[in-house]
């Protein structure tokens, strides 16, 4: 199945959640917010939210500075 994540074409499993996504792309979740198409998805949601093919993933990561 493929979904897009910042843009990205990624082939993942057909019964992939977010979690799984995560560690296939080597992500800690750590600092993670995660949004399909316009919603921010809760971390404790990220085990049950099944995505679907096309699905447009948006990963953003927080950081210090200033």
């Amino acid at each position: 199945m493929k979904v897009y994540v910042n843009d990205e074409c990624i082939d993942t499993a057909d019964a992939s959640n977010i979690s799984l996504l995560l560690k296939q792309l080597n992500t800690t979740p750590k600092g993670i917010a995660v949004a399909i198409g316009a919603n921010i998805i809760p971390s404790n949601l990220w085990d049950d939210y099944q995505l679907k093919e096309d699905d447009q993933v948006l990963l953003i990561r927080a950081t210090q500075g200033g």
